[in-house]
């Protein structure tokens, strides 16, 4: 059965149907359904995009109904999502994520908070949006941890951090929440949240068979340590991956959701959602609802306007919090000494908001305030030390140090 049939068979799903549909009928079903009173809301996304599905994910969360409860899984292309607070510059190697012939990998600022995660193929985002009276920050990554287990996946459990982890091998969680875990323990979820007075929602990661070679390389900035910054750092832990397919667990973790919430002797309504052919969906009518989205959603002006805000450079890095880039490091830290080392004449202080400079401390090279008001970018930095001389700096420390800058923070889309 095809995905453009609204409520329809949702397991197994074949690799086949993991195409995005572009038809008219289920974007009908998607709208019929969010607008309805249906309690329990299961949407599993064929597209890809990071941007697509982020904006998907917040248009279930502005218009599904107060009390419903709605459960929402995609898979990304190849990307790093920094949180809501989060500053690019600390968090990703933006020198190696825009570097010439790299591989295509987008950067996203995500709405809500939490620290930064790499997507790829190999990894399944689940999201759960309901009434923040009922919400609770571990309630849906132990629904996800039962998933597992049922999966054979029995070291997994959730972590102080409100974070999917396994426990060392041949070890079995004797809960699915533990306070404390042994050495050895990696991660394979990572959770983030939105609370508002009346909707909340936790979407998390999970680790099935992605590249860990990547999240180690992208998720490492070269100038950390030569910056000061306000907003959220992420916490660095050793990941792993869970080593399950992609459908088997989407199919464990839906299961698991009518579960929960339809018990056991009403398990049936699971399945005649997902087998029911009729777009007609009155409010009251159901007491569960599956559908399929992807590009199709377009269509809706506010999916449509949310992805066009979260792919601009504006809303990636002209969100970012304050921050200041020091030479020598700042606050007395030690030097990075496993990093590329600024010229040894070369000392500077650029503090910038938003995205934008906003002040240049350096008495030896006045030359640098210039660079007041324009766009925080390794890029646009070297381009006005080269042009500029910089006062009493020699040709060939200027040379250096804008260089050693772009080398640092790298040359971005936010620059051009």
């Amino acid at each position: 059965m095809s995905p453009s049939r609204g409520l329809l068979r949702l397991l197994p799903v074949p690799a086949r149907q993991l195409s995005a549909p572009t038809s008219r009928r289920t974007l009908t079903t998607l709208t019929a359904l969010a607008a309805s009173r249906t309690p329990l809301q299961v949407y599993i996304s064929t597209s890809h995009s990071p941007f697509l599905n982020l904006s998907i994910e917040h248009h279930l969360f502005q218009t599904t109904s107060e009390q419903s409860i709605v459960l929402f899984l995609y898979t990304n292309s190849p990307s790093i999502v920094i949180g809501r607070n989060q500053n690019p510059w600390v968090e990703v190697n933006l020198p190696l994520l825009h570097a010439a012939n790299a591989p295509v990998i987008s950067l996203v600022r995500r709405r809500s908070g939490g620290g930064t995660v790499f997507h790829d193929l190999g990894n399944v985002n689940y999201s759960v949006c309901m009434p923040s009276v009922r919400f609770n920050r571990d309630t849906h990554a132990e629904m996800v941890v039962r998933a597992l287990h049922g999966l054979g996946v029995e070291a997994a459990t959730v972590n102080a951090r409100h974070d999917i982890v396994l426990l060392p091998p041949g070890t079995v969680a004797a809960a699915t929440k533990m306070q404390e875990t042994p050495e050895g323990t990696r991660k394979i979820s990572g959770s983030a949240f939105k609370l508002t007075r009346l909707r909340s929602y936790h979407h998390g990661t999970m680790l099935l068979d992605s590249r860990l070679e990547d999240v180690r390389s992208y998720l490492r900035s070269p100038a950390k340590g030569w910056l000061k910054a306000r907003g959220v750092d992420s916490v660095r832990s050793p990941v792993a991956n869970v080593g399950v397919g992609r459908e088997v667990f989407v199919d464990a973790v839906v299961r698991e959701f009518g579960k929960m919430y339809l018990g056991g002797k009403k398990m049936m309504l699971l399945d005649t959602a997902m087998n029911k052919q009729d777009v007609g969906l009155a409010p009251g009518e159901m007491e569960i609802g599956v559908c399929y989205v992807g590009d199709e959603t377009l269509g809706v002006d506010d999916i449509r306007k949310g992805m066009e805000e979260l792919e601009s450079p504006e809303w990636v890095y002209g969100q970012t919090p304050q921050l200041t880039l020091s030479v020598p490091p700042p606050d007395g830290s030690p030097t990075p000494g496993e990093m590329p080392q600024p010229p040894g004449e070369f000392n500077i202080s650029i503090t910038a908001n938003k995205g934008i400079i906003e002040s240049v401390d350096t008495a030896a090279h006045p030359a640098l305030s210039g660079l007041v008001g324009k766009k925080f970018d390794g890029g646009v930095i070297n381009d006005h030390i080269s042009e500029s001389g910089c006062g009493r700096m020699e040709i060939e420390t200027i040379d250096v140090a804008g260089t050693w800058i772009e080398g640092m923070l790298g040359r971005t889309k936010w620059g051009r």
